[in-house]
């Protein structure tokens, strides 16, 4: 276990909730979680379980309203992200906090040229001039393996590939060596060498102490980057644990499911397993957990109290009633 010194983030209770034409639903339902320098920790679930909000409440990009903080707290290194006045949150994020945001076309800005914007971002944090940000800008792009970074940094982000534009997301992300690095599902678009190449840039964060908040729907990322898991279920969290706990001892249904669905190089035909069932909708949760209408597992009780995350050893965690009598069978395979 870690101690309260070591947490570099420490995120307590927190519920988002969105108050919309449709109505009012809760995004984000009662999660804490906390990350420590240096480490890749990996925030895994299906479209819509509440990933994105959970990540982009850190440094609070999430417009209010629609959106509202009903409760919890966002603790890095010991200031209240959800307290502080906006200009400290203005001074912490893309400085200390930053993201690389899952589409770059849409997180660029069309209308400027790679260089100047991050030449801007350099001269809002650094007390710098342009000759010297220049500089600096060129240097991360080098770092991050584009080719001709001088020639690049004339170019509009139009002008680039999209596994170009996500590496000069990167190198942005990097400009002021930041504590933390939130990455969006960085390499949805892109093909697998791309992949490959983000990854590894990914993992070279580490020398500098970086923590990495790793967002994705792909078990297979998660085995292949992170050192801790975080898989969350329509607005919670529903298990918790190292890599070994996860992929050797899942105790809760949900994540059993997402492993029985990755690919098995067995080369035996067959159709994949899948969870039965959709994600419910948000304005919508069934009474109690809210995995019930697809689980295997569910009981009497599972229809009429949320089930609370349960610590089972070592730091790993289930938000499951059985999660105990689950792991005690996967301890007997």
């Amino acid at each position: 276990m870690t101690s309260e010194f070591n947490k570099l983030l420490e995120i307590k209770n927190l519920s988002v909730a969105f108050d919309t034409d449709e109505g009012y639903f809760r995004a984000v339902d009662d999660v804490s979680f906390y990350l420590e320098k240096g480490e890749i920790v990996g925030l895994v679930g299906e479209s819509g379980c509440g990933k994105s909000v959970t990540c982009m409440s850190i440094p609070r990009l999430i417009p209010t309203p629609p959106a509202v903080f009903e409760k919890g707290e966002i603790f890095f290194k010991g200031e209240n992200l959800l307290e502080i006045d906006p200009s400290r949150l203005r001074d912490i994020r893309g400085r200390a906090i930053s993201m690389i945001f899952q589409e770059p076309s849409a997180a660029l800005s069309p209308l400027h040229k790679v260089g100047k914007q991050m030449v801007e971002a350099l001269l809002l944090h650094q007390d710098i001039d342009k000759k010297e940000a220049w500089a600096i800008a060129e240097k991360s792009l080098r770092d991050v393996k584009i080719p001709d970074a001088g020639a690049r940094m004339h170019a509009y982000p139009y002008q680039l590939s999209g596994g170009m534009q996500q590496r000069v997301m990167i190198a942005m992300a990097l400009l002021m060596r930041p504590d933390i690095v939130i990455a969006d599902e960085p390499t949805t678009a892109l093909d697998v060498t791309i992949q490959a190449q983000v990854f590894s840039l990914i993992r070279e964060m580490r020398e500098n102490n970086t923590a990495v908040l790793l967002i994705t729907h792909d078990m297979g990322v998660i085995w292949e980057m992170c050192d801790r898991v975080i898989v969350m279920y329509a607005s919670r969290i529903a298990e918790e644990g190292t890599l070994e706990d996860i992929f050797g001892k899942a105790a809760h249904p949900y994540t059993q499911g997402l492993l029985n669905s990755i690919p098995k190089l067995t080369g035996e035909a067959g159709r994949l397993s899948a969870i039965p069932g959709q994600v419910p909708s948000p304005l919508n949760y069934p009474k109690g957990c809210h995995f019930q209408d697809r689980c295997s597992h569910v009981t009497e009780q599972c229809g009429s109290s949320i089930p609370p995350l349960v610590e089972l050893g070592g730091g790993h965690r289930s938000a499951c009633f059985m999660a105990e009598e689950l792991l005690l069978g996967k301890n007997n395979d």
